[in-house]
């Protein structure tokens, strides 16, 4: 079952988010990404993933590397996962 992810971070900025997306692409079981500024400050990240096993491999072997590269302040905080009832999506220009 597709499941969606969030990492709801305060301390986030897009500048360490452009450090962090440079080097790092969605694997393959990562089907739709959305990153911005969070409500107060921060920067959040959603993604829709196959599974929720591919996510977690992906921030432990892939994501952590990176975040901790950037130069990322402390730990990120622990993403929330909720399993995925529907996905319609349009035309949104960039």
């Amino acid at each position: 079952m597709s499941v969606v992810m969030m990492i709801d971070n305060p301390n986030g900025s897009q500048e360490i988010y452009e450090k962090v997306a440079s080097g790092v692409t969605l694997p393959i079981g990562g089907r739709v990404h959305l990153a911005g500024p969070r409500p107060g400050g921060g920067w959040r990240v959603i993604e829709v993933w196959d599974t929720e096993e591919e996510a977690r491999r992906f921030l432990r072997e892939r994501f952590g590397p990176a975040l901790r590269a950037a130069g990322a302040p402390g730990p990120p905080p622990e993403p929330e996962f909720w399993p995925l009832h529907r996905l319609a999506t349009t035309e949104v220009p960039a």
